[in-house]
């Protein structure tokens, strides 16, 4: 899992690379961990070919960190990676893009 993540005022830009699994949402969770200060995330989804539940985990954390009032926003999701949010009813959660 590659994460690179870039801010823009205040907006976290998180972009995620490979499988979002187990081993990779601990590292993922640890990075979003070093950051402070930000009232929005989103996390460019483009090249993310998995999500399992601990990465739905690391998403509902950072929902459950801003509040209803601030955004986690998902861009650029691919079809499968929907449908496993879709299931799992997080894309009411998240705003998809």
């Amino acid at each position: 899992m590659n994460i690179i993540k870039t801010r823009n005022d205040d907006t976290l830009e998180v972009k995620l690379e490979g499988r979002l699994d187990s081993p990779s949402s601990a590292e993922l969770s640890a990075s979003l961990e070093e950051e402070e200060d930000y009232a929005d995330i989103r996390f460019d989804c483009e090249k993310l070919e998995y999500i399992s539940s601990a990465g739905l985990r690391v998403f509902f954390a950072c929902r459950k960190k801003l509040g209803e009032k601030q955004h986690v926003v998902l861009t650029k999701v691919n079809a499968l990676v929907r449908e496993i949010l879709r299931i799992s009813g997080f894309d009411k959660q998240v705003t998809l893009e």
